[in-house]
């Protein structure tokens, strides 16, 4: 029975571990991203940005497909997380009207919350807050 437990705790960790790396992926991303839009050259990496978030979209859907109960949650809001986080990047890109824009970039606050409140259920250390990247 410790064994198992164990094991469990193990696939857990490691879910956590793999679902976190996919969003550092992407806050890495958006940092140089924030430096880019300082120095006034950001098209570029909003592109890049987009299209990080884009492939850990991809890699946190299988990631959830396989995720244990425990890190269930936190696998689904990475996932929407990344989702909302290239959607408006698209909208950046496309120029799209300033409601959409505003609308995608609430929604990518509103994942984020959803997203930082998994990572603090599961404690996960180190952890960027939304302010943080």
């Amino acid at each position: 029975m410790t064994a198992t437990a164990c094991g469990s705790n193990a696939e857990r960790d490691k879910s956590a571990a793999d679902i976190a790396k996919a969003v550092r992926d992407v806050q890495t991303a958006m940092k140089d991203e924030t430096a880019a839009v300082k120095a006034g050259d950001a098209r570029a990496e909003v592109e890049n940005v987009q299209l990080v978030a884009q492939v850990q979209h991809e890699r946190l859907v299988k990631l959830a497909q396989r995720a244990p109960a425990e890190t269930q949650d936190f696998a689904d809001a990475a996932e929407a997380w990344t989702r909302a986080v290239e959607t408006s990047r698209a909208a950046i890109l496309e120029r799209v009207g300033e409601d959409t824009s505003t609308a995608a970039l609430m929604n990518v606050r509103l994942s984020t919350k959803n997203m930082d409140a998994e990572a603090a259920d599961l404690h996960i250390d180190p952890w960027l807050k939304l302010d943080q990247y």
